[in-house]
């Protein structure tokens, strides 16, 4: 009978598995973090499926092909254990200590800003907290209510480390769907001059990728974003056009530019008044660096701009990294209030089990 209990849950998790494929294909607005839910969700019913399938070949005996079935799933099942083994030491020391090794090479190689290290420093402060954490684990009975209170470590490292996997397969799912997206409005985002006045390779790869998108289609309209800092001769549009048409043999006839933008949230709004100014399209694709697609798409749906989506220059690992941790951590500020509610529900709920393990002991 164990069988038919597994034939259920097989088909259980195939007919689950399309359900989220299907919602992921039709979703008319991508840019949200429901997109990431979905695609765990797919993943998982996959992951379940598999199991299932292999618990069926390993139960059902068909003459001399029963041996045959339990090789291969006993041989799938420790495949699984050694890739599940491998994501938690990933996540627990290889990520962290790689974020750290690749923040102070961006930190040397870029703007030496004391801002650029506080990330590898609380990837550091992580790594203490979980030696803290196994310290704690061998305590004497005593100290029961200090090891519920551990039990902080694990609980947040988890809610974290869910957020953490939604947002990225959003931006990872996102980025492929916008591939295909077509304009005939482009925005590419403003980013810091060299020397003042010309243009980098993080922001020249956005340009290359905008002008590249725009090779297939003559009607394209390409506008520059970007204002004018204290430190900058010129406003980052005028030297970004100044770049697609010298560098890239681009129209200037094309190109259009928005030079009062300081923020991501100032380039597309004021990208957008341009466009309804000059009678363009408001439907429109934005062009910014690959590990800020994603957040800025969350952003321009914040403001109800008809975006299309967005797409990303190529951007060096030792960079991309780091930025896209960064860019977690903002799209987390952006709900806060959520995050302080569960985060601050979890440790309220522990620190009562351990005033409790406490007066035990005491009494």
């Amino acid at each position: 009978m164990i069988i038919y209990l597994f034939v259920f849950f097989s088909l259980l998790f195939l007919a689950s598995s399309v359900f989220f494929h299907y919602k992921i294909k039709t979703m008319e607005d991508l840019r949200t973090l429901k997109l990431g839910r979905m695609g765990i969700g797919h993943l998982a019913s996959l992951l379940f499926l598999l199991n299932s399938l292999i618990a069926i070949a390993v139960i059902y005996q068909v003459g001399i092909h029963g041996t045959v079935f339990t090789q291969i799933g006993v041989m799938t099942l420790f495949v699984e254990a050694l890739i599940f083994a491998g994501v938690s030491m990933l996540l627990g020391f290889v990520l962290p200590l790689a974020i750290v090794v690749l923040t102070v090479k961006m930190w040397r190689r870029e703007s030496k800003s004391i801002a650029k290290l506080i990330l590898p420093i609380l990837m550091l402060l992580f790594l203490l907290i979980d030696w803290v954490y196994l310290y704690v684990g061998e305590l004497s009975d005593q100290w029961t209510w200090l090891k519920i209170l551990s039990f902080a470590y694990p609980l947040l490292s988890v809610y974290l480390a869910w957020h953490f996997f939604v947002f990225f397969l959003s931006s990872w799912i996102y980025g492929r769907r916008m591939r295909k997206t077509q304009a005939d409005t482009f925005v590419v985002l403003g980013a810091g001059l060299v020397q003042g006045e010309r243009v980098g390779v993080l922001l020249g790869n956005r340009i290359k990728a905008a002008v590249s998108a725009a090779k297939s289609n003559e009607k394209v309209i390409i506008i520059f974003s970007g204002g004018q800092g204290a430190d900058e001769k010129i406003s980052e549009a005028a030297a970004m056009q100044k770049y697609a048409v010298e560098e890239l043999n681009f129209p200037a006839d094309r190109t259009l530019i928005e030079s009062q933008s300081r923020t991501t949230y100032e380039n597309l709004v004021y990208s957008s008044e341009l466009i309804k100014e000059k009678g363009l399209s408001n439907n429109f694709i934005f062009f910014t660096s690959d590990y800020h697609v994603f957040r800025a798409a969350l952003f321009a749906r914040s403001l109800n701009l008809q975006a299309n989506g967005g797409r990303g220059g190529k951007t060096a690992m030792y960079y991309r990294v780091p930025a896209f941790i960064r860019e977690f951590i903002a799209v987390l500020n952006t709900q806060k209030k959520k995050h302080i509610f569960w985060v601050g529900l979890i440790v309220a709920s522990l620190v009562i089990l351990a005033l409790i393990a406490g007066l035990i002991v005491l009494f």
